[in-house]
This record gives C-alpha cells, sequence and structure tokens, in this order.
C-alpha cells in the first residue's frame, strides 16, 4: 500500500513531466493527430511559441513520451508521435478532459 509520502513523490514526478502551461496541450494534438509536422503543432497549440514547443518535445521526448521520427530527406521531414508510454496516458487525459467539461 502506498503511503501518503511515496503518493507525493510520485504525483510530483508525474507533474515535473507532464505539468506547465503547454505540455498537455501538446501530446493531446499529437495524439489527434497521431503523427505531426512541428510548424502543424505549433499552429494547433493556441498561442504557444516555437521555443515554448521545442522545450516542451524535449522535455516529453526525454521523457519517452513522444517519439520524433526523423525521415533522413532533403528537405528536413520530421514528424512527432506518442510513444506507446504516450499513449498510455491519453485515457488519463480523456478523462480529465471529460472532468473539465462536467464540473468547469
Amino acid at each position: 500500500m502506498n503511503t501518503n509520502k511515496e503518493w507525493n513523490c510520485k504525483m510530483s514526478q508525474v507533474m515535473e513531466v507532464v505539468g506547465g502551461k503547454w505540455r498537455l496541450n501538446v501530446l493531446w494534438v499529437i495524439n489527434k493527430y497521431q503523427s505531426i509536422r512541428f510548424n502543424q503543432l505549433k499552429r494547433e497549440v493556441n498561442g504557444i511559441t516555437t521555443i515554448m514547443l521545442t522545450r516542451s518535445l524535449d522535455i516529453l521526448i526525454a521523457n519517452e513520451l513522444v517519439e520524433k521520427v526523423d525521415f533522413q530527406t532533403l528537405p528536413l521531414h520530421v514528424e512527432y508521435q506518442l510513444s506507446s508510454k504516450g499513449k498510455s496516458l491519453m485515457p488519463l487525459l480523456k478523462q480529465l478532459n471529460q472532468w473539465g467539461k462536467l464540473y468547469l
């Protein structure tokens, strides 16, 4: 059984990975499109700057929630998609979205 201390520690780790203003939005949009290029992602996440999108993607990639697929072509062609770990998070995000629709 988890103690309160263990719960707080894991919750803090989760929030460190997906917290902030943009990361959940980025995950949500990538899931919507399955595979998406940087500029399209920037257009879809309303209000995000290039720097914040880059930082958010770097963190999500480092934590293995998003994969960067490089097609090794010229001009450069890179797409982002959810990893299996990222996909496993989507049912929770859908539940949070549904909760928000009901109570906010």
